[in-house]
């Protein structure tokens, strides 16, 4: 073997071009195909901090024929399926909120999470510093007195101070006592129905009151662990039959509801495990792309090597000991062009987090560990074997005696190897045609996305989230007033035009949302109850997104200052609610509120897109600000230049308003809205990189073997011009057999195409998995490729002197 590799490295160093083309085109695909399985790897197959986290699951609520099937759930609920169930061995409860923490620093918003003592335990994580929490610490709600901090905020905020334990911090101006910080990969934060859009920081225990289990109302998550044993599907079955119990008892608030348990794994990767599982295919077929192209190459290079090859079977050497010689060629060669391919995945992985939407990939688990050096390693010696594999077999197959006696001019090679050549070309433009079909329907579906009228004007908006303390400004005039004076004060401000606010801008997570009815109008059942979403804001929240009004009027600043009872809907509530009918005066009641009061609509404005661009609109009441006082509201600045140049100057007004008020999340719309579509974007600008890169290759694979059909026949070519036939016969010969092969090839692809982008169809927006213009485009572009590949050849093939070739050998 040791004999072998001399040999081999020999052999790789007398053809070096040969063998810079193959490494280069090797180091690609082995290159891109590690770099996704980095990705894959860390968020995919990465494991938790977690014990044995395949027991995991969370447990949503669902509703028929609402807009998600994992909908944050009822405290009633939640308490009557942890004690009928007999498939889990504990369920604890959680819900994250912004508070603000002052103290030993400047001001800072945190995201916190409300827990249940029992959540660390179920989840099986313990501090690394200090205690979890003990059936002692529950209090009811807004009275606990310990936390537990994340690593983060511990590093960030008080420097690893080892004497946190014991120490007490303020939220929202109420003193709590530090009892644990928890490991820096703990990284419990689930994005679904969570108000907070970061990791949580502070962990506060919170006690399940009788109040919190009145059937009224749905906020928070529940994560249960299974009994040993048990399947997720088991306990999908056992929490179907309670729901079913349940909407029986209570009919007006459960019977359209149900329950869905998604398995942990699940729950983190759902919405980025299609895209990437597609990006790991698309990334095979380039690598199969490169291996025929290499393929091709050993095939040339062992077809001039037939009198070495037919030498050495000559002096006693078996067709296996042949074969064993150039597949650890083969080997060696893939394994150098694996070693240069982890410095691509190195640099294609750092690309990679660069394009990456934050808000689906956990960033910090993606990088080139050990796992994915073991993966590129096997890769590459797989790699090795299918590529040198036909070209070693073909190779072996040698006619000694016909072999000997050429002495090697058959550079062409035998018509075995020619048709396995042209097989690899077909397999090449196939390959290439599916990978460009795809990267064109997703390319096609992004704009289409990109193109969607959100509803609202996003240049020069800026949002700005604050969040004040309830104890502090426990009054609802207090808190009106607050952000009343903020936008007042924010106006003045050199460069902005207008200032508006609300709870949940759009773009920004999920907001609330109810059953309502129509006063005056009979009463429905509950599964035909009107459902609308409820946003607060206030008298200038319409003008400053310049969202239009469609019908009546906005509320004044004084419904805005005082509950008068008013809401403004959009068209969708209408439609859906109304039939349409004039609603102008209607008076609804809208389950918002402990005692809701009937509210009468005096305006409706234009729809606009709320949680994404591919979203549907919904129904949706706007309220004022005094009629559902929130405490944290976000204000909308809209500038005449770059919004973000007022940040120092609104910063400055919350200062000067309080001093110990910080600011939250600061975000410009075109950002959240450039978020929304961050997946679509990921997937279609890295499928259309593939793409390319598998063009190229199959453009240098086309072009690879013309050249050589035209080296192989250069005799024939003088031949029939010696014997009068034109460059433009020539020129059609040499065509023919490419313009073949690109039929071949591009037929096969289409057909596997249509069979495979069927595969996408979940990730398009407004196209067909079997969108005819594409296919079209895609299959017209890749043939016009294909016929320049061989033209060069072609061309070079009219330009054979006659006479030189005659004496070709």
């Amino acid at each position: 073997m040791f004999k072998d590799l001399q040999y081999g490295i020999r052999i790789l160093l007398k053809n070096w071009g040969v063998t810079l083309v193959a490494l280069i085109t090797l180091a690609l695909g082995i290159g891109a195909n590690t770099a996704i399985f980095s990705v894959v790897n860390g968020v995919l197959l990465r494991s938790f901090p977690y014990a044995e986290p395949e027991r995991l699951v969370l447990v949503w609520e669902k509703r028929q024929g609402g807009r998600t099937d994992q909908n944050v759930i009822n405290l009633g609920n939640f308490s009557d399926w942890k004690e009928q169930n007999q498939v889990f061995t504990d369920m604890a409860v959680f819900f994250d909120r912004n508070l603000n923490l002052t103290g030993d620093g400047e001001p800072e918003e945190v995201p916190i999470q409300y827990a249940t003592t029992n959540l660390l335990s179920v989840l099986g994580a313990n501090p690394i510093l200090g205690r979890t929490f003990v059936d002692e610490d529950a209090r009811e709600f807004g009275h606990a007195n310990v936390v537990i901090i994340s690593y983060g905020l511990w590093q960030r905020r008080y420097g690893g101070d080892q004497q946190i334990i014991g120490r007490q911090i303020a939220l929202n101006d109420q003193p709590l006592t530090v009892v644990g910080v928890m490991p820096a990969n703990f990284g419990w934060h689930i994005q679904k129905g969570t108000e907070a859009r970061k990791p949580t920081d502070i962990w506060v225990p919170f006690q399940i009151t009788n109040d919190f289990r009145e059937r009224r109302g749905r906020f928070a998550s529940a994560v249960a662990r299974l009994k040993p044993g048990v399947t997720a599907q088991q306990a999908q079955r056992e929490m179907d039959t309670i729901a079913a119990r349940l909407s029986q008892q209570y009919p007006a608030f459960d019977q359209t509801w149900g329950v869905n348990v998604v398995p942990l794994r699940l729950q983190f990767t759902g919405q980025i495990r299609k895209p990437l599982l597609i990006l790991l295919g698309a990334v095979g077929f380039v690598l199969l792309i490169a291996c025929a192209n290499v393929a091709n190459l050993l095939l040339a290079r062992a077809s001039a090597r037939r009198k070495e090859i037919a030498v050495r079977a000559g002096l006693g050497a078996s067709r296996l000991r042949i074969a064993r010689q150039l597949l650890t060629e083969s080997v060696l060669l893939s394994l150098i062009g694996g070693a240069i391919g982890v410095l691509v995945a190195w640099w294609g992985t750092r690309a990679l987090v660069a394009l990456s939407p934050p808000a689906l990939i956990d960033l910090q688990c993606v990088g080139v560990n050990w796992a994915v050096l073991g993966f590129t390693f096997a890769l590459s010696l797989i790699t090795g074997i299918v590529f040198g594999l036909a070209p070693a077999l073909e190779a072996t197959r040698v006619d000694l005696q016909h072999s000997l006696k050429e002495g090697g001019k058959n550079v062409g090679g035998s018509s075995g190897t020619t048709s396995l050549r042209s097989l690899f070309v077909v397999t090449q433009v196939a390959l290439a045609l599916v990978l460009l079909v795809g990267a064109g329907l997703l390319v096609k579906s992004f704009n289409r996305l990109e193109s969607v009228d959100p509803g609202f004007a996003p240049e020069n908006l800026l949002a700005v989230r604050v969040t004040l303390p309830l104890k502090k400004y426990a009054a609802d005039p207090q808190a009106i007033g607050f952000f009343q004076q903020a936008a007042a004060k924010i106006k003045a401000l050199p460069g902005v035009v207008s200032v508006g606010a609300i709870n949940t801008p759009p773009f920004t997570g999920q907001y609330s949302g109810t059953n309502m009815e129509v006063v005056g109008a009979p009463a429905l059942p509950p599964e035909q109850e009107l459902v609308t979403g409820v946003c607060v804001t206030d008298a200038n929240y319409f003008q400053t997104m310049q969202i239009p009004l469609k019908r009546g009027r906005l509320y004044t600043q004084q419904e805005a200052t005082e509950m008068r009872h008013v809401v403004v809907v959009n068209e969708t509530f209408v439609n859906k609610n109304l039939g349409g009918a004039d609603p102008i005066g209607k008076r609804v009641i809208i389950h918002m509120k402990d005692e809701p009061d009937p509210t009468e609509i005096i305006g409706v404005v234009a729809d606009n897109k709320a949680l994404g661009l591919d979203t549907t609109v919904e129904p949706m009441a706007f309220w004022p600000h005094a009629e559902l006082v929130y405490a944290g509201m976000t204000l909308m600045v809209r500038t005449n230049a770059d919004p973000t140049s007022v940040i120092s100057g609104v910063r400055g007004v919350i200062h000067e308003l309080d001093p110990q008020q910080p600011i939250g999340e600061i975000s410009t719309m075109e950002s959240l809205l450039s978020v929304s579509v961050a997946r679509s974007r990921f997937s279609a600008t890295l499928l259309t990189v593939f793409s390319i890169v598998a063009l190229i290759m199959a453009a240098v694979g086309i072009y690879g073997v013309m050249s050589y059909s035209v080296l192989q026949r250069t005799h024939e070519i003088g031949v029939r011009m010696a014997l009068g036939a034109q460059r433009v016969d020539v020129l059609k010969l040499m065509l023919q057999k490419g313009i073949v092969l690109g039929v071949i090839g591009v037929a096969v692809g289409l057909a596997a195409a249509f069979a495979l982008t069927r595969l996408i169809a979940t990730l398009l927006f407004e196209v067909t998995a079997t969108d005819k213009t594409t296919f079209a485009v895609v299959a017209t572009g890749l043939f016009a490729i294909t016929l320049l590949a061989c033209y060069l050849p072609a061309l070079r093939a009219t330009r054979v002197d006659p006479l030189k070739a005659l004496r070709y050998e």
